[in-house]
């Protein structure tokens, strides 16, 4: 796992695709939020055995200013795709990728499956996890994440 401090984040990621359900997704349009990114794939062995964990940590995080998206990465099919998101309990929109074009919107820094990203309020990079991840890391990251200006917001919703 790494994380980034503020001052070493990068341009905000400019990440936009049609979802698995025919949907379109984009970055841009949760700005203000903390967005996770989870690279997966139906014939990725670790992506399955972090599965339970991004499906708990999805219902635990609803209300919260937080929004899980998956990249369905270098998928055989839509179709396959969709199949093995309804079997792992998948609720969340995930970008339908088979040529592997999202690598570029996400920097560089998400080379393997599976990966997570939590993106900051103003969609930059605070953090990566290589490899299988759980609730429970997430949780702390995202929550790292959340507090960070939470000061400076509650200075501002104060002075309206």
């Amino acid at each position: 796992m790494t994380a980034f401090d503020e001052s070493q984040r990068g341009e905000p990621v400019e990440l936009a695709g049609e979802t698995l359900d025919g949907q379109t997704w984009d970055s841009a349009d949760h700005r203000g939020k903390v967005v996770v990114v989870n690279v997966w794939a139906s014939w990725c062995g670790p992506c399955a055995k972090e599965a339970p964990h991004l499906v708990a940590l999805n219902k635990e995080m609803k209300g919260e200013d937080v929004q899980l998206v998956g990249i369905n990465f270098r998928e055989s099919s839509v179709a396959t795709g969709r199949a093995q998101a309804k079997t792992w309990g998948f609720t969340r929109p995930s970008i339908y990728d088979k040529s592997g074009i999202t690598s570029i919107a996400m920097q560089g820094k998400m080379t393997t499956q599976p990966s997570t990203a939590v993106l900051d309020r103003r969609g930059r990079i605070a953090a990566v996890v290589l490899g299988a991840t759980t609730q429970s890391t997430l949780r702390g990251l995202i929550e790292d994440t959340l507090a960070e200006g939470a000061d400076d917001r509650l200075l501002h919703d104060r002075a309206q």
